[in-house]
């Protein structure tokens, strides 16, 4: 019997690729979505309010498969088997990179940090700004109706702050600032510089269907009844209930199939737990893995037609790679809230305020570096008191003080954008394979000086602030974390007008194969001070529009 031809295959369902899954099938288009682990079960998988103490390994994960240099939630005993052990990579000489990649249906979305503010204008047109690299082939104009889209359906939290800079959107009313929140803004008030509450897609009021918050902290672990935004419980529900979607589970994908003229025809990949390779047709293909792995599937799709790597003509895949810098600015104590009452203040794991770029708004060089980076402040009662190790003593004595000072942290991180550079980009390693036999993709990068400058502006800001506010500074870094960390990397499959410099046109389909587009951060030009996946939606959102209408044209 001949196989099934599908209308579209979809590598990847987190936030590009579950929102491409949805868009496509509800327009009626049969999908067949690959996902490269297993589908979690919230009861099961995620947190669930259990506490630390109560699980085998005190919830840092098994000590045999613990991964090195990573954040603790990658390692945690609540998830096991969502992130990636099998590391895909390799690094150049002198390249240090964290690559988290989570394996599960949903991807990061599951457990992401849930800022989502708009890119404008002085992102979109940063180039004509200060001259550096280039403007994006779009404008806010265009993105704002798919910005609005995405909010309404997702739920954004925040409040109307009339800023140019960092465009108002649709939103469910903001958390409430806690006491922290309130003598930090004072102290930023103080210092000229906003505080304000962030863009988070976490409902504080029930929203489609799905309830608000109730302000566990659990958010990191996943959140088992859908209060934040991920693709599991959001997308993914609404294109399996029209009855057009296979999702195809623990598939992970070795390369592109073309056809005779060299169009995207369909995809190889290999079951994860049989270790068999299968292969899969469509007539359109959507590349939504995340930005490294997708530039890595596209340049392991060599054929006569591709020698590089499918639609890599330009010889641009790969290219351009950018990450955000993060880095604690500061970090201390406010004396203000000493012996206080403590209560559970940490809402969601995360921030739910942030001081928005500030820097270089009107001009493109008020300050010594170009464009500008955001900060996110954190405090309160935590689960577990970090600043334990700076308090002497044992026993009671030491309990009490634990006890005095827990509402009292603060801690401020720069979310610091790199900018493009032809020394940071990924290729595919000639000798090294995964597990699976898929050659590894190499990674190439260091931070460049004008991201380090912004770390250095950020420190000392932090610092005022802090001291402002009436804090006690304890701690900055003197390094940031290492690139990676923050999972928002973006730039390898960059959209532009010209074909010879760019991999993808301004909608995301690429330049040389009509049938294949690309949906995730790799289509960005570049990072902003902004967190990448409500960006990664919209522009998602816009490109499977595109893509139904050539269905429905029959130019497909």
């Amino acid at each position: 019997m001949p196989k099934q031809i599908y209308d579209v295959i979809v590598i990847g369902t987190g936030a590009g690729g579950g929102m491409a899954i949805k868009t496509l099938c509800e327009a009626g288009l049969k999908v067949c979505a690959l996902n490269s682990g297993r589908r979690l079960n919230p009861e099961k998988d995620f947190r669930n309010h259990r506490m630390s103490w109560e699980m085998k390994y005190r919830g840092f994960g098994d000590p045999k498969t613990r991964m090195k240099d990573t954040p603790g939630f990658l390692n945690s005993e609540y998830n096991e088997g969502a992130w990636e052990h099998d590391i895909a990579c390799t690094t150049a000489p002198g390249t240090k990179w964290m690559w988290p990649r989570c394996s599960a249906v949903g991807g990061k979305t599951n457990f992401w940090g849930r800022s989502s503010a708009r890119f404008g204008d002085i992102d979109f047109k940063a180039a004509s700004l200060d001259g550096y690299d280039a403007d994006w082939p779009v404008t806010y104009d265009e993105m704002a109706p798919y910005y609005t889209r995405v909010e309404k359906m997702i739920g954004v939290a925040s409040t109307v702050q009339n800023r140019p800079s960092n465009p108002d959107g649709v939103y469910l009313p903001p958390f409430n600032f806690r006491c922290f929140d309130m003598i930090l803004q004072k102290g930023c008030e103080r210092v000229g510089v906003p505080y304000l509450p962030d863009r988070i897609a976490q409902l504080t009021e029930a929203h489609e269907g799905h309830p608000a918050c109730h302000y566990c902290g659990d958010c990191t672990f996943g959140c088992e009844v859908g209060a934040f935004f991920s693709s599991p419980w959001f997308l993914l529900p609404v294109a399996e209930a029209s009855g057009n979607l296979e999702l195809r589970t623990n598939a992970v994908v070795k390369n592109i199939l073309v056809d005779a003229n060299g169009h995207a025809s369909g995809v190889a990949y290999i079951d994860r737990e049989s270790r068999q390779e299968y292969k899969v047709q469509a007539r359109a293909l959507v590349v939504a893995a995340s930005c490294i792995e997708s530039a890595r599937i596209m340049l392991n799709s060599k054929s006569r037609h591709w020698p590089t790597g499918i639609a890599n003509s330009s010889g641009q895949l790969g290219r351009n790679l950018c990450d955000h810098l993060y880095a604690t600015t500061a970090r201390g104590y406010l004396p203000q809230l000493l012996g206080q009452p403590s209560f559970p203040d940490n809402v969601s794991a995360n921030s739910i305020a942030w001081m928005p770029r500030w820097q270089n708004l009107q001009q493109a060089h008020e300050e010594n570096f170009i464009r500008g980076y955001s900060v996110y402040p954190e405090g309160g009662c935590s689960e577990f008191p970090s600043y334990h190790d700076q308090i002497e003593g044992f026993g009671s004595p030491f309990k009490r003080e634990i006890k005095r000072r827990y509402p009292t942290p603060v801690s401020l991180t720069v979310q610091a954008p790199t900018l493009p550079s032809d020394k940071n980009f990924v290729d595919i390693d000639p000798e090294a394979k995964d597990s699976f036999g898929i050659p590894k993709v190499r990674i190439h990068f260091q931070w460049g000086n004008n991201e380090l400058q912004m770390f250095q502006h950020a420190k000392q800001i932090s610092a005022d602030v802090l001291h402002a506010a009436g804090g006690v500074l304890e701690y900055a870094a003197e390094e940031p974390e290492m690139p990676g960390y923050s999972m928002h990397e973006t730039g390898t499959c960059r959209m532009g007008n010209d074909a010879t410099k760019f991999v993808t046109n301004r909608l995301g389909q690429t330049h040389d194969v009509a049938n294949l587009y690309v949906c995730d951060a790799s289509v960005f030009l570049n990072c902003t001070d902004k967190t990448t996946t409500l960006s990664i939606l919209a522009f998602a959102l816009r490109s499977s529009d595109r893509l139904v209408e050539q269905f429905r044209s029959g130019s497909l």
